[in-house]
């Protein structure tokens, strides 16, 4: 009855030890599209903001390294909140991510913004 018992513990505590274990797995895991999208909100704050955003920003920018390395620029779109929404445009986001080499698909879904297709165009002549 002893062994029984001792075995019946046992396997409780190692079911737990598991299920603890695996929480903290699930806790410690980054979420790259938020963080990537913070990083956007930041580097590229000057070229997608709705009023006065430049939407060509130089390949050497750290908006352009942003958008580079961004894991999956795609999963950005999911992370915006309304209250961002109401600050940036996202067609100046889907010409930023072109302009820098890593553009949102055409007809894809940013937020609710449809992408349209992004002819390649210059950017404005410096004076």
């Amino acid at each position: 009855m002893k062994n029984a018992k001792l075995a019946g513990v046992c396997f409780l505590v190692l079911v737990g030890l598991s299920s603890c274990s695996c929480y903290a797995r699930e806790v410690n895991q980054v979420d790259h599209c938020l963080l990537d999208k913070k990083k956007v909100m930041r580097d590229c704050w000057h070229n997608i903001e709705k009023s006065l955003g430049d939407r060509y920003p130089p390949l050497e920018s750290s908006c352009c390294h942003t958008i580079k390395d961004a894991k999956d620029i795609h999963c950005v779109c999911d992370r915006f909140t309304a209250h961002e929404l109401t600050l940036i445009s996202l067609s100046k986001f889907a010409t930023v991510t072109r302009a820098c080499g890593n553009g949102l698909h055409t007809h894809s879904n940013c937020a609710g913004y449809r992408v349209r297709e992004i002819t390649p165009s210059s950017p404005p002549a410096s004076p």
